[in-house]
């Protein structure tokens, strides 16, 4: 059953990079891009606002999102810091292998239990000494007699909403948002994320990033291929087409795909004569991940995943950073190389998408109240995500009015 489970992940795969690839070619021969209806606008205040910046942080309190995956908490004990949905989640395995969250915070008197991850079984907060287990029960009390008729049970570690799916875990940030339901959250999108045995995928390099931007001028830079040749001139343009995209939406979430330029001898070559297809193009989670599924300069596929949060401000994004090493990635190479390739893409993100975001941002702070941004029709992702973003705000109830 196991070697059948491969299998079927491997040809579900690659039936679904090649089908990816034949869009592409096929969007490289006719000379076309997806496309929008028309032009949108976007306000200005969507940017800077404060009171809108404030609403956006609540909602991402209370919808799921995702923390990490599986591998990066593998053993009991194993735990993981995730501080970017305001309060900081505490995101562990317990000794049955159940993956567990709780805010980092002491019922004590509020100070941090966790400040650095390691594998042990039991948690004390260094402010007075009380202790937890990996179920967040109350087990070790000093000075008990100070705390007469203290019912520990009703004081252990405030638990999160979590769930893990596929090899990944979702958090949600609001003690009482209810349980998380992955394959709905998902939806159809589940299949095309299922495939990919995020289960088997090793962790290469973490990073975190801050830049003075709002964290949707920075996402929008994902969302588009237009900006290639000029702003990516040495960098991804020499092997990606610029303006070209093949987008398929799953609900609030997408695939997208961008074409490399050597696809352009295959449009006038059968298919079958194709060689081995290595690309699986860019996952959108809704609302703030972007999975980039491709082949690194060795040869081999990497996961690369950029997690992007509103931060304390209107002008501060947040953005976490993750290359795995897929299950399949199997080859001789070793696990430097794709830390190495993470170091490469941060490097493009922060000097090139990034600074062109602070600018952007910084001219919008200034720039006459009714000032509108232009999406055109051919940055159809963004256009997407952006109404998809508001109809999610208005869900909430968190709406100006």
């Amino acid at each position: 059953m196991a070697s059948e489970a491969i299998n079927d992940g491997a040809d579900a795969r690659r039936v679904s990079h090649d089908t990816l690839r034949r869009d592409l070619v096929d969007r490289l021969r006719d000379g076309r891009t997806d496309m929008a209806a028309a032009p949108m606008e976007i306000p200005r205040a969507e940017y800077v606002d404060p009171a809108r910046h404030a609403r956006e942080r609540e909602a991402f309190r209370r919808i799921p999102i995702l923390a990490c995956l599986s591998n990066d908490i593998p053993n009991p004990g194993d735990k993981l810091l995730f501080d970017a949905l305001g309060p900081e989640i505490l995101v562990l395995r317990d000794g049955e292998g159940v993956a567990r969250a709780f805010l980092n915070i002491c019922p004590h008197r509020a100070a941090r239990v966790v400040t650095t991850c390691d594998d042990r079984k039991r948690m004390t907060c260094r402010f007075h000494g009380w202790t937890f287990d990996l179920e967040g029960t109350l087990i070790g009390l000093p000075g008990k007699e100070g705390f007469a008729g203290l019912d520990r049970a009703e004081h252990g570690l405030i638990a999160v909403p979590i769930a893990e799916w596929a090899g990944m875990i979702f958090v949600r940030g609001d003690p009482d948002g209810g349980p998380i339901d992955v394959a709905a959250h998902l939806g159809d999108f589940a299949d095309e994320l299922r495939h990919l045995e995020l289960d088997k995928a090793r962790p290469a390099r973490h990073s975190r990033v801050e830049s003075r931007t709002n964290w949707k001028y920075a996402w929008d830079t994902y969302c588009e291929s237009y900006h290639f040749a000029t702003l990516h001139a040495t960098t991804v343009a020499p092997r990606l087409v610029s303006n070209v995209m093949a987008m398929t939406p799953f609900g609030r979430h997408a695939r997208m795909g961008f074409p490399r330029k050597d696809w352009r001898a295959l449009a006038d070559q059968p298919e079958a004569a194709w060689p081995a297809n290595d690309y699986g193009g860019n996952y959108f989670i809704f609302p703030n991940i972007n999975m980039n599924v491709s082949a690194g300069p060795n040869g081999e596929m990497f996961y690369g995943f950029y997690h992007l949060y509103p931060g304390e401000e209107p002008g501060h994004t947040v953005t976490r950073m993750a290359t795995y090493r897929p299950g399949h990635a199997d080859g001789p190479q070793p696990d430097s190389d794709w830390a190495d390739l993470h170091d490469f893409i941060e490097g493009v993100v922060v000097t090139e998408d990034y600074s062109v975001s602070e600018e952007g941002y910084r001219n919008l702070l200034h720039a006459p109240r009714d000032f509108r941004s232009i999406l055109g029709a051919n940055e159809i992702l963004v256009q997407k995500w952006h109404d998809d973003w508001n109809a999610q705000l208005a869900e909430l109830g968190l709406v100006e009015g």
